[in-house]
């Protein structure tokens, strides 16, 4: 449901982005605030019952050993409105080989969180050491090379942590999408949405690249950390059959400095093309 308050931009054909402030352009050691992007996109054969969908993205929390402010700002932005779904796209710690404080900050912010349908995550880089049971007794579900269905939505996760865990092969491993199913595929990395395009996500989620973390003013990214071209770091962008969307991510990774490049959260209302 569109809020009266709201306002919209059109970004082309089949989707349109609302009209908000921009986040902090400097965020040293402390979140100190994110910017709430809202994406309306056009999905072709979406069932009747999804028209309206709405999906909260997020990714690289990067959780180290002390709470943000910034974490309740966000339990309290979802309370306030609690999406269909909320999908978590890797990287919930920062120290790669010592998760637990940080996944204890991570255990009590997802477990504050709530969406009609359920959450889903799948694990980044720095989650090397999170076992299946890493995130157990939270109200989401790590999932791993694996599908899963449920309402006419089927989620795929892709094999992690690493970028080289998931193999060309594994496209051939997944059923042909069903007609009348919104199919919606998470990776960590943007760029496996090459050797996955016959797969013909509906949306392709993805993390990882922080948007380039230190950006140059308008936000333009001196390190990537992918493949894809620069324009594909961060946002939402038609990529042959699929709507890839890149999340600039909720933390820091390795130094704790964001510049010209906010933290943010994305969330995505679905309707029928």
């Amino acid at each position: 449901m569109e809020l009266e308050s709201e306002q919209w931009e059109a970004m082309g054909p089949g989707a349109r982005r609302r009209i908000e402030p921009r986040g902090p352009w400097l965020q040293f050691s402390k979140l100190t605030g994110f910017e709430s992007n809202a994406y309306e996109l056009a999905v072709a054969d979406l069932p009747a019952q999804l028209e309206g969908l709405r999906i909260l993205h997020l990714s690289d929390l990067h959780c180290r050993s002390s709470w943000q402010k910034a974490y309740d700002r966000l339990i309290e932005t979802v309370a306030a409105r609690p999406p269909d779904l909320i999908l978590f796209t890797g990287d919930f710690v920062e120290d790669k080989f010592n998760p637990e404080q940080g996944l204890k900050l991570a255990r009590r912010l997802i477990s504050q969180l709530k969406a009609r349908l359920g959450m889903f995550g799948i694990r980044g880089n720095h989650d090397v050491c999170i076992g299946p049971s890493g995130l157990l007794g939270t109200p989401m579900r790590l999932i791993e090379a694996q599908s899963v269905y449920f309402e006419g939505i089927e989620i795929i996760a892709v094999p992690g942590p690493w970028r080289h865990s998931m193999s060309e092969a594994f496209a051939g491993t997944i059923p042909p999408k069903v007609p009348g199913q919104l199919r919606i595929v998470m990776s960590h990395v943007p760029d496996h949405i090459r050797p996955l395009g016959s797969l013909s996500a509906d949306l392709f989620l993805a993390g990882h690249t922080h948007g380039g973390q230190v950006c140059l003013p308008g936000g333009i990214p001196i390190l990537r950390h992918d493949s894809l071209p620069m324009k594909y770091c961060s946002g939402v962008h038609r990529y042959e059959q699929s709507w890839l969307v890149v999340s600039r991510g909720f933390g820091f990774s390795s130094t704790p400095i964001r510049l010209f490049c906010p933290t943010e959260v994305v969330e995505l209302r679905l309707r029928r093309a």
